[in-house]
């Protein structure tokens, strides 16, 4: 085994903004985008935009995007199941899919316990060069792999009651 002694240079985004609260999901299927009402820009400024579920990323930037959708909630929900759902970023002007799938697998044993949450990776990904033109996405349902689930199973606020796994959110990181 050897050992490099080179100097890397450490990548900053110039911009992070965080993309929360999807509480006004009132359906869950196939290709629903995940809304987000809250907007935290945590550096730089003018990162990102969110409109009717469609992040806008302005000219001039390259950006990685990260979507966690939590699919857990606090008991609550009769019957014993599993819940197989996956999500991924949308190009809205090539209409297609782009980047990585999040895959996410709820199980209850009981009823009305609350969820084992197991996954793959549970972060849909995305690399964008936005450098020439800006670029407008979503971030969507991809499949729901059990009629089970419904919008009630996803925590959307970080001010829902706590959970040990986040809550769903979008990360967009911008750089120059």
């Amino acid at each position: 085994m050897t050992y490099s002694n080179a100097t890397y240079t450490v990548v900053e985004p110039s911009g992070l903004a965080r993309f929360s609260d999807s509480s006004s999901m009132a359906s869950f299927a196939t290709d629903d985008k995940i809304p987000m009402a809250t907007t935290e820009t945590l550096v730089g400024s003018s990162v990102a935009s969110i409109a009717a579920g469609v992040i806008t990323l302005p000219v001039g930037y390259y950006y990685l995007l990260e979507g966690a959708l939590d699919i857990g909630r606090n008991g609550g929900v009769a019957g014993a199941n599993t819940r197989q759902i996956y999500t991924q970023f949308y190009d809205e002007n090539a209409t297609s899919y782009i980047g990585t799938q999040s895959y996410q697998n709820g199980e209850k044993a009981n009823n009305f316990e609350d969820i084992v949450l197991l996954s793959r990776d549970e972060t849909a990904r995305v690399w964008i060069d936005a450098t020439a033109s800006a670029a407008s996405v979503s971030w969507r349902i991809q499949t729901v792999a059990s009629s089970a689930y419904n919008a009630s199973d996803v925590l959307y606020s970080k001010t829902s009651p706590a959970r040990w796994v986040g809550y769903t959110r979008c990360l967009v990181w911008r750089f120059d």
